[in-house]
């Protein structure tokens, strides 16, 4: 049976609004009998939260064909010798609730050193040194035996500064994704890759990456679908440098779509791994492609 596998922000939807033919392509695709899973980098949310996602932009799918770099992440924690017992987490809560669910302790985001800075320190441009003091004053817990970085939309000094004690002190370090952005209703955001860069400026150490450009994801959707490695496998997302570098690593057709993160002169520049085998620029144009062909 062939497999899809979707990337999700920016090429499905971005934000609350459908991309156009996204719908029509999906059922399209579910009526020819191939299995459609969906593979996001973001690990903001759990899978749970993704599949009502799904449903409410009307665009289908079940729990078993939704894969993402929280959900991955988890699972490479609770597979590591001697398993992780004390885990922070500098993302959102999307994350913390995958790492628990495989049985891992993870550090509340509200008791995290310094969350909740005196009004003088939290003051921006009031007395820059109030920070400062504030953080050297603090009763501190031992540092965490692993640090796991994703998206954050609330980081703070303190949460940085609490990620570089840990693995300076020899905590595990690894981020869900590296992604540089991820869109938004008309315009791109910072994404994880930002807070993963900055940590690893301020420790001079480097993560170990779970999401894309990887294989995990891509190789769980292939192994949920009981592919024999002589199944199609089409990938089908809108970065050169994540989704068609993860795409060839497990062997699959890399289909990029232009209504993302990708810009002229990057797809221009993209060589090896990252060149897509196919390019389009909206969803309906996938089934001119000769890998969809019949279908």
């Amino acid at each position: 049976m062939p497999i899809a596998i979707f990337d999700m922000d920016g090429v499905l939807y971005r934000g609350a609004e459908v991309m156009p033919y996204a719908r029509d392509a999906l059922q399209r695709l579910r009526r020819a009998k191939w299995e459609v899973f969906f593979a996001t980098n973001n690990s903001t949310a759990t899978r749970l939260d993704y599949l009502e996602r799904l449903a409410q932009l009307g665009l289908g799918g079940d729990l078993e064909h939704i894969v993402t770099s929280g959900y991955a992440t988890a699972h490479y924690l609770e597979r590591r010798r001697p398993k992780p017992r004390d885990v922070l987490v500098i993302g959102a809560d999307g994350l913390r609730e995958e790492i628990r669910a495989v049985g891992i302790a993870v550090r509340d985001a509200s008791t995290l050193p310094g969350t909740h800075p005196p009004p003088d320190a939290a003051a921006d441009g009031v007395d820059p040194s109030a920070m400062r003091r504030y953080l050297v004053s603090l009763d501190l817990p031992p540092p965490a035996d692993t640090v796991v970085v994703g998206l954050d939309l609330h980081l703070t000094y303190p949460k940085i500064a609490e990620a570089q004690r840990a693995i300076l002190a020899g905590a595990e370090f690894v981020c869900s994704n590296r992604d540089r952005a991820y869109p938004v209703e008309g315009r791109l955001l910072p994404g994880a890759g930002t807070i993963v860069a900055a940590i690893e400026v301020a420790t001079g150490a480097k993560a170990l990456c779970i999401g894309k450009p990887e294989p995990f994801l891509f190789q769980e959707a292939i192994r949920r679908a009981g592919a024999d490695g002589r199944d199609r496998v089409v990938v089908v997302g809108d970065s050169t440098d994540y989704d068609i570098v993860a795409a060839h690593r497990v062997g699959a057709t890399g289909v990029l779509i232009t209504t993302g993160l990708t810009e002229r002169d990057t797809l221009a520049s993209a060589s090896g791994d990252a060149a897509p085998d196919r390019v389009i620029h909206s969803l309906e144009e996938l089934f001119g492609l000769p890998e969809f062909a019949g279908t």
